[in-house]
């Protein structure tokens, strides 16, 4: 029944969004980040409400990276070319943010596996992601160190092509860390952080090609 409902529901999902590409990229753009905002958050909120009842600090560091995770992908999409929320950065800054998040994201989900049957402290693992999403900020918005992703007129940086793959080994090698540990897992459940790693995975492959941001 579930099955039922599920792929149809995709099916118009995906079309909805094909459709709206066509009709507008910027359009297209903010419903696919938003659609995965709003996933991160609801993962930070079913992991933070159930923090206490978790025996399991894999699951509650997940949650917690996601906040900060789907935060940076909100400035990612709000400093998108075309939105008029940062007037003058061009698509260097949307580009910048997006690699600092999948950074963000590749390093939590290798380290979350060595986090398994331990307990950790909530608040400080919070404080810590403060910490480090504030340098990142700062050292695009304030110190303006963090190397250039994209050029107009030329497209993609060495940096940002090389974090691209650097990030799917991080990916890659988590994903291993959960193999070895599948036990700790309901099946499914690991099957879906598999598909979900392989996936992400290949979308970072497929940012290395594009030249214009849109």
């Amino acid at each position: 029944m579930k099955k039922r409902i599920a792929i149809p529901l995709a099916v118009l999902i995906l079309s909805g969004l094909y459709l709206s590409s066509r009709y507008n990229y910027l359009l297209f753009h903010t419903l696919a980040e938003l659609f995965s905002i709003v996933i991160a958050c609801g993962i930070f909120m079913t992991a933070w409400n159930a923090r206490r009842y978790l025996n399991n600090g894999y699951l509650l560091f997940i949650g917690i990276a996601y906040l900060f995770i789907g935060g940076l992908d909100l400035l990612h999409t709000l400093a998108y070319k075309g939105m008029p929320i940062f007037p003058g950065y061009g698509a260097n800054l949307p580009t910048q943010l997006w690699i600092g998040a999948r950074y963000l994201e590749s390093l939590s989900l290798l380290f979350a596996p060595l986090l398994i049957r331990r307990q950790i402290r909530a608040g400080l693992i919070f404080i810590g992601y403060c910490a480090i999403s504030l340098t990142f900020l700062l050292s695009i918005f304030a110190w303006d160190i963090f190397p250039a992703c994209f050029i107009d007129g030329t497209g993609l940086t060495p940096f940002k092509k090389i974090s691209e793959y650097v990030i799917s080994l991080f990916l890659l090698a988590s994903m291993g860390l959960l193999l070895r540990r599948r036990e700790e897992f309901d099946r499914n459940v690991l099957l879906l952080l598999v598909w979900s790693i392989l996936l992400t995975i290949a979308s970072e492959l497929a940012f290395t090609f594009y030249v214009q941001v849109y």
